[in-house]
């Protein structure tokens, strides 16, 4: 008997198929007291639809759908193959409060070729913004004003890379700016999902556990227009023992707004440029950037070069009657 909750199962053509070697098509189920619903999801619909049989009775297994396939459903399978079965993290409707994760479409329904490394990379609808679309603008509109002080420096320090050791108050102001937008965001995103500390004072030691919770280690970028400045990754050397110190950008956060004097040399543009990168990553990894509004604001300052990898049971499958918010388990 299996569990309540959402199964995936992957078709996989034979091998020995010299045309659909390398194709695959994945369904959806919801399972509720060992019966199974299809979740059906219409071309250009952002929700899942649970239908059963036409006599209205549910599947009793893939099997049993594979004998009944719904009218509508273009699937021939007139071809040897085989069901691969994975369970999803995640329940009809459920997704993690202010965390993002990829979102199924109507595009997972057609008959596909395997792709390397992400085999689901054009197979959703980036929509984890349902809840969010305020503060999201928001957020992007502040980090704006930010590329705006950059672009200010710039007109007097040219971004090459024998200037990143460059340092004065234009480039602390940024860091200062975008640090405090990061302690806001995580603060709020723990506070969300139940983690709370004495006196909502929370700290690099409260925030490292978003680290895990968001991929954030996976994402690195680049800024378009500075591309010589290199590639940033601020959060891959992020670690418990030392949640501060292994934040370079971060600790000289901490250190410049307490002692401007003492360690103003240490508002560098690279820490100026890394601060920035870890406020729009942290901003991805909440909403998402395959969305319209990123492509709107940012694609044109940011390229991103690597973001975490996800697979189906990691994607928030969206019902058509509600959405349900659940705490992150940390």
């Amino acid at each position: 008997m299996k569990t309540d909750g959402v199964y995936i199962y992957n078709i996989i053509a034979d091998d020995k198929d010299p045309i659909r070697s390398n194709s695959s098509y994945d369904l959806l189920f919801s399972c509720k007291d060992d019966k199974f619903e299809w979740l059906c999801l219409p071309d250009g619909v952002r929700f899942c639809i649970p239908i059963k049989k036409e006599n209205g009775e549910p599947f009793d297994n893939i099997e049993d759908f594979l004998s009944n396939i719904p009218k509508g459903l273009d699937l021939k399978l007139d071809f040897d193959y085989k069901i691969i079965e994975h369970k999803s993290n995640h329940n009809i409707g459920e997704y993690y409060k202010n965390i993002y994760r990829p979102v199924v479409s109507y595009k997972l329904q057609s008959f596909h070729l395997a792709k390397q490394g992400n085999p689901y990379s054009d197979s959703y609808d980036d929509i984890s913004i349902w809840n969010y679309r305020k503060e999201y603008l928001s957020h992007l509109r502040q980090l704006d004003l930010i590329l705006e002080e950059l672009k200010i420096v710039f007109r007097v320090l040219e971004p090459t890379i024998d200037n990143k050791e460059a340092y004065g108050n234009s480039l602390r102001n940024i860091i200062l700016l975008s640090c405090t937008e990061i302690d806001s965001m995580m603060s709020k995103i723990l506070k969300s999902n139940g983690v709370l500390v004495k006196d909502d004072r929370y700290s690099t030691n409260d925030y490292v556990k978003l680290k895990a919770a968001m991929r954030l280690n996976e994402y690195s970028l680049e800024f378009y227009e500075y591309e010589e400045m290199g590639v940033f990754s601020p959060y891959s050397l992020w670690n418990n023992q030392q949640p501060t110190q292994s934040l370079p950008w971060y600790d000289v956060y901490n250190k410049i707004k307490h002692d401007r004097e003492t360690y103003l040399k240490l508002a560098t543009l690279d820490n100026a440029l890394a601060s920035i990168a870890a406020y729009a990553i942290i901003i991805i990894a909440q909403y998402g950037k395959d969305n319209s509004i990123w492509k709107e604001h940012m694609k044109m300052f940011f390229n991103i070069t690597n973001s975490p990898k996800w697979y189906l049971e990691d994607f928030y499958i969206p019902h058509i009657h509600n959405l349900i918010p659940i705490n992150y388990p940390f």
